[in-house]
């Protein structure tokens, strides 16, 4: 009864002490309220994509959709009219990008893993919208998976990697592993390699495959900076005619083993027991079992060492004064790492905290018990008064003020308002952040979504199935969702449900944490004490990082670079006289044909003009005309463009897979079967399945202007790694060992321009052939240097080879620059009032196709893996409604997943599972 009592006691003392402090006269009153003042500022949005499957094949589409929401209670986020999202391929390079309209903060889209354009490897979803790019890409929504290829592929690659200890040196080594479909491998192959660093070649080899079907490659060790960009090409000879490339990126081999240390709080303390968490990496990214010991200075062992899940663990420790420690830990290649542990401080406060379990309910308690440890030293100097902050989703819950006078002092916090997800809690003195500790809140606070069979029965191929979907709070009382579902055949696309991403496990957990989450499902498929235990201890390892409080206290914050986009869109710009001079009360007409849209409007005193809301369409293309105002067009017309995001390093190098044809096995069974009943049905040739592969013949430069690949000097293409360029003309200059020079020249009589640039290679002109057409200075000139970088797929550049530049370029033989466009249009006159803009639109989301069999013959095999997409399920005022699709020809398991969120911000998932006979 004491205990009870004593807990009754303290949580009316930090009631009224909460109370108390919204009067302002508290210490940490300053605290909280610059923290609200701070996120009224910058409210935080967070995306997440519920895809249909977890992986694809090469030919597949992916069908998703989006859910933004913001705020502490995770609701549909009204900030943001559009959002963006990226297909990245493993160079860390932009494949595809579409941009979605935000209805309600969600939005549907698709992506075609179109077989002429995607090879078998691992890509990546990046999602973000305007307003997100304020917190920086670490922030976006990020997911990597595994494209497969198709099964007209004949040849199939792994990697693996061998690590060698040379003194203190390690050397990699690359074993490259080639088989057919089934498994057997190619022996005694020729296969050519080189290793690059972006577009420059560093290695370069050959060799035949041994009787396993590998090859071993040395892989030279480069410079840290070039580890994201480098990567093996190999070109495997299947027979005398052809050759198949395969490129393997290198960034997970140039990974190293990790031990990273983390003391509970912050940091240790002289003579204070603290907890110490760590975590271990393999090359992969992913945790490693170590075991190890922690000495002191005196090679006393004080600790041991072994990893509990994950490769994180922990273990206690009270510092000595006057006493380092190391720790010595066995990694998996059996090298032994030291790693000095950090140095205890000889004054302060350590800060603990204990989620506890509820044994009778099973749940997570409603209060956590947190301690703050001191030593004698701090003591001498008389008790503090600290303030103890506890925030969620950047709204606190708790503060209260605590005063520490003897070595532990323990505060209960009650939980029973705080919601499910990451809770912070800060100790502060005077205003100044002394430690910080999270850990997570697992409530049953979830949307509660039932899946049941209609009629329940047993299913037969091509049968039809009803289910009804209900959803409610969780008091049970009903509530409208809006949801999405997927089904899949489980037998060919096997899932491991603890690695999948889920709406949980990225608006809870992923998107509030530091770094990359190993098996973030694993937390919440099947919540016990058990995994969240292991959930505290990646809490331990990984920590929060949606803000510091440096930046919330600081007096002066930032402003967002970004506005919250609308759904409509504005093209703008200014227009200046030929002599740079403003235009004011310019009229700037904006055309589009297409539609027979034609809008006019003034430039204000700044030059400028607006055209407002828009709603552009992917594909739209402007012409933007600049009079100035007596109706000359002697003017310059310029577009403001938006500043692109730029492509940032994969963050989740643990999801990379080096086996993906292991993965899609199952897949590529089913979508074999499918190609081979179609061949029987005469509807599906086999040569009209694109193969990857390489014909040793030369190949034709688009347009009609014959180039051999082998014979191109330099090739140009965009990088959306690297930061944007104000012109085409600089980004040509800044091409890794570029010899291209631009020089400010006077035109010849020809030339009737006056001064321009002209690109030049050893005080020689460039033929210039944009779009399979030679163009003269004159026109090129705002192409090269206009402040709007026209949209360029590459750029390919031939040097002093006579004979090829001569025939490609109609009998010229000195330097060819021949440039592609995107859009292959390219306006040759050289008008500098007119532009033509291309705008990034809305993408039209396609409709996923549900075969009706009802009273149907049909002898077309459907071997669909994804049975049925749909992004739009609304269960209305009383939380139910009911869906009905047809299964495809597939016997086995069946896998329905369900995934949404209420206009409360409650989020929710659920899974059922049948089977088909």
């Amino acid at each position: 009864m004491l205990i009870k009592r004593t807990l009754f006691s303290l949580g009316l003392c930090f009631f009224s002490l909460l109370a108390f402090a919204q009067k302002g006269n508290e210490p940490f009153a300053p605290i909280v309220t610059s923290l609200e003042k701070w996120i009224n500022t910058n409210p935080q949005e967070k995306i997440y994509l519920h895809t249909d499957k977890p992986y694809y094949l090469v030919g597949d589409t992916i069908w998703l959709k989006a859910y933004v929401t913001s705020g502490y209670d995770h609701k549909p986020s009204q900030i943001s009219g559009a959002v963006y999202i990226d297909l990245l391929n493993e160079g860390d390079s932009t494949t595809k990008t579409i941009k979605l309209p935000l209805m309600g903060g969600m939005a549907k889209g698709d992506f075609l893993l179109n077989d002429s354009t995607m090879k078998e490897g691992n890509y990546r979803l990046r999602a973000y919208t305007q307003w997100m790019r304020n917190a920086g890409p670490q922030y976006f929504y990020d997911h990597t998976f595994s494209v497969g290829n198709s099964v007209a592929n004949t040849v199939f690659a792994k990697i693996d990697y061998i690590y060698e200890k040379d003194g203190d040196k390690t050397k990699i080594k690359a074993v490259l592993k080639f088989t057919d479909v089934s498994g057997k491998p190619y022996a005694n192959n020729n296969v050519s390699y080189s290793l690059k660093e972006s577009y420059k070649t560093l290695a370069a080899g050959r060799g035949k495959t041994d009787a396993l079907g590998q090859i071993i490659v040395n892989i030279p060790t480069p410079k840290a900076e070039a580890a994201q960009t480098s990567y093996l090409v190999t070109n495997f000879s299947l027979n005398e005619d052809m050759s198949i490339p395969k490129t393997f990126p290198l960034k997970t081999a140039l990974l190293k083993t990790d031990f990273q240390l983390f003391p509970e709080g912050g940091y240790l303390v002289n003579g204070v027991w603290s907890r110490i968490a760590f975590k271990a990496t393999e090359t992969s990214g992913l945790g490693a079992n170590v075991k190890g010991i922690v000495i002191d200075d005196q090679q006393k062992e004080v600790a041991t060492i072994e990893t509990k899940h994950l490769g994180m663990g922990f273990f206690n420790l009270m510092p000595e004064e006057g006493r380092t420690y190391t720790a010595k830990v066995k990694l998996q290649d059996s090298a032994e790492l030291l790693i000095k542990l950090p140095l205890a401080k000889a004054e302060g406060q350590t800060l603990s905290v204990y989620p506890r379990e509820n044994e009778l309910s099973g749940q997570q308690s409603d209060t956590v018990l947190v301690r703050i440890n001191t030593n004698a030293e701090t003591l001498k100097k008389g008790s503090q008064s600290l303030s103890l902050v506890a925030q969620s989703g950047g709204k606190v819950y708790s503060a209260v003020q605590v005063t520490v006078s003897k070595p532990t002092t323990s505060v209960f916090i009650p939980l029973n308002d705080l919601p499910s997800g990451i809770v912070q809690i800060s100790l502060f003195s005077g205003g100044i952040a002394l430690n910080e500790r999270v850990f997570f809140l697992q409530r049953n606070d979830a949307l509660q979504v039932k899946i049941s069979e209609v009629s329940p029965k047993e299913y037969g191929v091509r049968e039809k199935v009803a289910l009804q979907i209900a959803s409610s709070a969780p008091s049970g009382d009903a509530v409208s969702g809006n949801l999405s579902v997927a089904v899949i055949s489980e037998d060919a696309v096997p899932t491991d449900e603890t690695k999948i991403n889920t709406i949980f496990s990225q608006l809870l957990l992923s998107a509030d944490i530091k770094g990359f989450v190993e098996k973030p499902n694993y937390y919440f498929s099947n919540p016990s004490a058990a995994t969240r235990e292991n959930l505290d201890l990646l809490m331990l390892t990984q920590g929060f990082r949606r803000f510091v409080w440096k930046d919330v206290l600081s007096p002066q914050q930032v402003a967002p670079a970004f506005s919250p986009e609308k759904i409509t869109s504005t093209i703008s710009g200014k227009i200046t006289s030929l002599g740079k001079k403003l235009i004011v009360n310019g009229k700037v007409t904006l055309l589009n044909n297409k539609f027979g849209l034609i809008r006019d409007t003034l430039t204000d005193q700044q030059g400028r003009y607006s055209f407002n809301n828009l709603v552009i369409l992917d594909g739209m293309q402007f012409t933007v005309q600049g009079r100035n105002e007596k109706g000359s067009k002697l003017v310059t017309t310029f577009i403001d463009q938006p500043n692109q995001q730029m492509v940032t390093p994969n963050p989740n190098m643990g999801e990379l897979n080096q086996d993906i044809q292991q993965l899609v096995k199952k897949s590529l069974e089913s979508s074999r079967e499918l190609d081979q009943q179609l061949e029987k049905s005469g509807m599906l040739s086999r040569v009209q399945q694109l193969q990857e592969v390489k014909i040793r013949a030369n190949k034709k430069m688009a347009y009609g202007n014959t180039i051999k690949e082998s014979q191109v000097d330099e090739i140009y293409r965009p990088d959306s790694r690297r930061p944007p360029c104000s012109s085409l003309m600089e980004c040509i200059s800044r091409m890794d060992g570029s010899r291209v020079n631009f020089e400010y020249v006077f035109g010849t009589p020809k030339d009737e321009c006056g001064q321009m640039y002209v690109p030049m290679f050893k005080r020689v002109r460039y033929t210039v052939i944009i779009d399979g057409m030679t163009i003269d200075p004159c026109d090129y000139q705002t192409f090269f240097t206009g402040e709007n970088p026209p949209d360029i797929d590459k750029i390919y550049f031939l040097h002093e080879s006579k004979g090829v530049n001569s025939k490609a370029s109609g009998g010229n033989e000195g330097p060819i620059m021949a440039v592609f466009t995107r859009t292959g249009n390219f306006r040759r006159s050289y008008d500098p009032s007119v532009l033509d803009y291309n705008p990034k639109g809305y993408d039209n989301a396609k409709e996923f196709y549900s075969p009706k069999y009802d009273g149907q013959n049909t002898n077309l095999p459907d071997l669909r893996s994804t049975v049925y997409w749909n992004p739009s399920v609304i269960t209305g005022k009383e939380g139910k409604t009911e869906i009905s699709f047809y299964n495809s020809d597939q016997t086995g398991n069946y896998l329905v997943v369900v995934e949404g969120i209420n206009g409360s911000g409650l989020i929710g998932r659920s899974v059922y599972r049948y089977k088909v006979k």
